[in-house]
């Protein structure tokens, strides 16, 4: 079966008709990423949002300008706090016992190596979002299968925010991505999905592409009229 990339699980596990909708969902680079990203690159070293935006442009020449405010005022945040520049970027981990996947934005200097991934979206006030624990638990074991050594922890690096946050992923933790992974494979091979009864929908970024209410088949959200 094909490997399901680790934020894929994560919207499994807030909501399985929101991780069916994704497979069919052709999705471009967001700007935020593309800001978030230039910027990770950056961290440990001195932090000029002006040649940052040079860079951005050059990645994604069609980027709104209105991105550079926000970039700038994510610098302005990320001064704030000390950095540690990145042994390697983009290290990419998986796991064939889970069949799941994802990437490493830094990897850090220590014995063993500290894991590091870049967030898009503001911190808590406390701790990490419950959804970054999903994929802790689940980068935890692509690490050791792939790279040969157990973290102790995932850093995650919440860019908005100018704050990075460990995360020492909980047996319930574990359970619950054991139980998204599962459940997205019971859905690829044509199970159709249900909406919780908590589905996060205020906010959803395919919110506009799902009418579910009850089960349905795939098709039935595309239907032309």
């Amino acid at each position: 079966m094909r490997e399901k990339s680790i934020s894929s699980v994560v919207a499994c596990h807030a909501c399985p008709v929101r991780y069916e909708l994704m497979k069919s969902l052709e999705q471009a680079e967001p700007e935020r990423y593309t800001v978030a990203k230039q910027l990770s690159y950056a961290l440990g070293h001195p932090l000029d949002a002006a040649a940052l935006w040079e860079d951005i442009r050059l990645v994604s020449p069609e980027i709104s300008d209105d991105w550079k405010q926000v970039l700038e005022t994510w610098v302005n945040a990320c001064k704030e706090h000390e950095w540690e520049p990145a042994d390697e970027y983009d290290v990419r981990v998986s796991s064939e016992r889970l069949g799941v996947g994802g990437t490493l934005d830094r990897i850090l200097s220590g014995s063993p190596p500290r894991c590091a991934v870049m967030r898009m979206t503001e911190a808590p006030e406390a701790g990490v979002w419950g959804a970054d624990r999903i994929r802790a638990a689940c980068l935890m074991i692509c690490i050791e299968e792939t790279l040969g050594f157990s973290p102790s922890e995932i850093t995650f690096e919440y860019l908005a925010s100018g704050i990075s946050r460990a995360c020492v992923p909980e047996p319930r933790d574990r359970r619950r991505a054991l139980q998204a992974i599962r459940t997205a494979e019971t859905i690829d091979k044509g199970v159709v999905p249900r909406k919780p009864r908590n589905a996060p929908c205020e906010g959803c970024f395919i919110a506009d592409a799902c009418t579910v209410s009850g089960p349905k088949k795939l098709s039935d959200f595309f239907r032309n009229e």
